[in-house]
């Protein structure tokens, strides 16, 4: 019998719901976090060479759009940031006074401080 170890949240348009997490799923899952270490490991065994494809991707994201955030629009609009450590887009405002205000993450009715790394305005 595969038990239960814990559980997995989801969010849907009512909020967030809770489903068991079974030993099954957290080994496949476990074992895809060692896949990827090992990967990043071998792909970027060093600083150097880790920040060689920071940089790579950072360029590459220029290319694509994507500016430093002292740029972003300071009037209360909205627009996209990445930050360092995340995987995801997020919607972005800078509240305040360039340059003592600060940046927030809107996202399911409420705002969190970023530090992003880069910016984007929605097209």
């Amino acid at each position: 019998m595969d038990k239960i170890v814990g559980h997995k949240t989801f969010q849907d348009g009512y909020g967030f719901r809770h489903e068991p997490l079974y030993e099954s799923e957290a080994d496949a899952l476990i074992a895809q976090c060692d896949a990827a270490d090992a990967r990043r490991k071998e792909a970027m065994p060093d600083e150097a060479s880790a920040i060689r494809a920071l940089f790579d991707a950072y360029t590459r994201l220029k290319d694509l759009g994507w500016n430093d955030p002292v740029y972003c629009p300071k009037d209360g609009s909205v627009f996209k940031v990445i930050e360092a450590g995340s995987t995801g887009i997020h919607d972005c405002i800078y509240e305040g006074t360039w340059p003592t205000g600060s940046w927030w993450i809107i996202s399911d009715g409420d705002m969190w401080p970023s530090r992003p790394t880069l910016f984007k305005v929605p097209t």
